[in-house]
């Protein structure tokens, strides 16, 4: 049985339909004011980012997307199952979907903790985000070690560390950190304008 019902993770927008409702004028204010201030009231802006929900495959039937050191992969039910033959285990690691349901995973050791999102923090994200007419847009991903720029290589979506110097032009920002010390948000992952995207079903 799959980990999800894979139609929550096709219904996500294309990268190129989320970024469009993202340069709404109001859209950085909300991220640096009240998205903020909610990752810090609830500590959560230590381990997870809030990240601009889209999708990059169509899943089939028993498919889950699943990420191996940042490079997600799709995967079948006995894929899963093999996984945890060798000492891993699935982790959620970024949830999305208007009910902010975990929808995509990754692989981890089985002494790994489970990242536990609190109740309390979705519901108040997610309230904001409707009153500010954003449902929808925004997700949450696990905090990354470093910030990372993502590329499609063959039929993966990989993951490598950004060093900055990418052209700006070329990627389009869709993971936003957020630090107690300092004021507003820095960018904490890009995907690629020219990521390649299947159509939706």
């Amino acid at each position: 049985m799959p980990l999800i019902d894979n139609q929550h993770y096709n219904e996500l927008p294309s990268l190129e339909t989320a970024n469009t409702r993202r340069q709404a004028q109001h859209i950085d204010h909300l991220i640096r004011g009240p998205l903020r201030d909610v990752f810090i009231k609830y500590g959560a802006q230590n381990a997870f980012a809030l990240y601009l929900q889209h999708r990059h495959h169509r899943l089939g039937r028993n498919e889950t997307v699943v990420k191996v050191h940042g490079t997600a992969h799709l995967m079948n039910d006995e894929d899963i199952v093999d996984i945890g033959t060798i000492g891993n285990k699935i982790i959620p690691a970024t949830w999305m979907g208007r009910d902010m349901l975990a929808i995509e995973f990754a692989i981890a050791p089985t002494s790994a903790n489970t990242p536990v999102i609190p109740p309390q923090f979705i519901a108040e994200l997610d309230h904001i985000l409707t009153l500010s007419d954003c449902k929808g847009l925004f997700g949450i991903d696990t905090l990354a070690d470093d910030d990372w720029t993502e590329l499609t290589v063959g039929n993966a979506s990989v993951v490598v560390p950004s060093n900055g110097q990418e052209r700006e032009e070329a990627y389009i920002p869709v993971a936003f950190a957020f630090d107690d010390r300092k004021p507003g948000f820095r960018v904490h992952g890009k995907c690629g304008k020219d990521h390649k995207h299947t159509s939706k079903p």
